[in-house]
């Protein structure tokens, strides 16, 4: 378990950061869903689903930060997998299109 101080620590950073004054508490949030899907937490998954519509974010809005996250998780494999290519391969550019 978390000392209780660096639970309040954690908790005060995370409470700047999401009131940070510069972008909106809308946009915010949905970065802060964006986040949370790409990392896969699933706790903050649950709670941020549940609290969206009070911040003013709608299910098709939702499913656009999911097909954000997923389309930049999939460039990600994509290059990787061309990197271990090109290790492979030394002589090649790259065995992946």
């Amino acid at each position: 378990m978390m000392p209780k101080n660096l639970k309040m620590s954690l908790k005060r950073f995370q409470d700047e950061m999401l009131s940070n004054g510069i972008i909106d508490p809308r946009t915010t949030f949905m970065i802060e869903m964006g986040a949370a899907m790409a990392l896969g937490c699933y706790p903050c998954m649950r709670i941020l689903t549940g609290i969206a519509a009070e911040k003013g974010v709608s299910e098709e809005e939702l499913g656009t930060i999911q097909a954000i996250v997923m389309a930049v998780a999939a460039g990600k494999v994509f290059n990787q997998y061309r990197e271990v290519c090109a290790r492979l391969e030394p002589k090649a550019e790259s065995c992946c299109a």
